[in-house]
């Protein structure tokens, strides 16, 4: 069974450093306001409810099951990864003599990121829907019928 502080230290783990750039709490006590949103995203996209969207507690953490813990992580660090993107968007590249500070680049190299985890999740938890072919015959040809009006 998680726990909403297991999730915070996972993804801690994952995005700690970029969150940190953007000055996103990295504390992983369970109650990381910074991550309350994509844990929701994650919950709500897996097929789980919260019962407060800024508010995500254990109880709604503690439903999940082993077989779609990975998912939940996955969708959670793509929210927190577009959350610290949005951040970054404040930032720009800074010269100050010979120090050169060259904030775009982890913009860039983050939508990299992001586009990778994306498809990845593509990859992993879409639904495919398979569709089955067939052909319909519909009998519209001029019969010579003399009943025209």
């Amino acid at each position: 069974m998680a726990t909403r502080a297991n999730l915070e230290s996972i993804l801690v783990k994952r995005a700690g450093g970029i969150m940190a750039v953007t000055s996103m709490a990295v504390t992983t006590a369970g109650s990381n306001a910074d991550l309350n949103d994509p844990i929701a995203y994650a919950l709500r996209k897996s097929g789980y409810t919260v019962s407060n969207l800024v508010l995500v507690a254990d109880a709604d953490v503690s439903d999940v099951t082993d077989g779609d813990l990975d998912m939940v992580l996955d969708y959670a660090e793509l929210r927190t990864l577009e959350t610290v993107s949005t951040n970054l968007a404040q930032f720009v590249d800074v010269t100050d003599g010979p120090i050169s500070e060259k904030m775009s680049q982890y913009a860039a190299s983050l939508d990299k990121r992001i586009a990778k985890l994306s498809d990845k999740i593509t990859i992993l938890y879409s639904t495919v829907v398979e569709a089955e072919a067939g052909s319909l015959h519909f009998d519209f040809a001029a019969h010579n019928d003399t009943d025209v009006i």
